[in-house]
């Protein structure tokens, strides 16, 4: 589980300075390490997701917070079936 997070937190990096570098070419906004923390913590939670439900990062960050849940509803019953 910890990789998982670490790889979370890498992808929030990663993911964060992207975004930094785009608001601060289209708006000259100055950096903001709460927006920066909070992208790192969302990194984390969709890595540890992906991880969880077995699904690729990278599809998981495309979904609708409809489709994911939807996923993870699919999931949850088919533990409690079994």
């Amino acid at each position: 589980m910890l990789e998982t997070l670490g790889l979370g937190v890498i992808i929030g990096i990663l993911w964060g300075a992207f975004g930094y570098a785009v608001a601060k070419v289209k708006n000259g906004e100055d950096f903001s390490p709460r927006k920066f923390l909070k992208t790192l913590v969302l990194g984390a939670i969709i890595t540890a997701a992906a991880k969880g439900l077995g699904i690729p990062v990278t599809e998981i960050e495309g979904m609708t917070v409809s489709g994911f849940f939807t996923i993870v509803i699919d999931k949850l019953f088919g533990l409690i079936l079994e």
